[in-house]
């Protein structure tokens, strides 16, 4: 599916800037900051519309938003199976100590938690530290 495709399949409007913003989460292995979007961008765009766009991208189903250990968000591609208003992003985030990089850990899943009566899970997160192999 191209671009294209993608943001009319998730009910987006296809502008310059958002095809930008697909094309830097699509060529990298690991979450993104809105700075380093920034720094990335082919077109000009300012800093309001580039938050907007990627927060678009969260609520289509496009890209899911994860904190850093710093409080920062960075936002990563999403599987085929999000959606508008909901994420299937039941994946370990591993970040590194050194650089500070988060990337997904698609094939590490969340395990089932049983609990007490009366709760309701909301969200899940497990968080791996250490270090990344372009730190080692």
């Amino acid at each position: 599916m191209s671009n294209e495709e993608l943001l009319r399949h998730h009910g987006l409007r296809t502008t310059a800037l958002r095809l930008d913003l697909l094309r830097l989460l699509q060529a990298s292995d690991r979450a993104l900051t809105h700075q380093e979007f920034e720094g990335g961008l082919k077109v000009e765009a300012d800093r309001v519309s580039i938050f907007r766009s990627l927060n678009a991208f969260v609520e289509a189903g496009v890209a899911h938003r994860v904190l850093d250990g710093r409080g920062t968000s960075c936002f990563a591609r999403c599987g085929t199976d999000c959606g508008h208003g909901h994420h299937n992003d039941t994946h370990a985030h591993f970040r590194c100590n050194t650089c500070g990089h988060v990337y997904c850990m698609d094939p590490i899943e969340l395990p089932g938690v049983a609990l007490p009566r009366g709760f309701k899970l909301a969200k899940s997160y497990l968080e791996l530290d250490g270090t990344c192999k372009g730190c080692r």
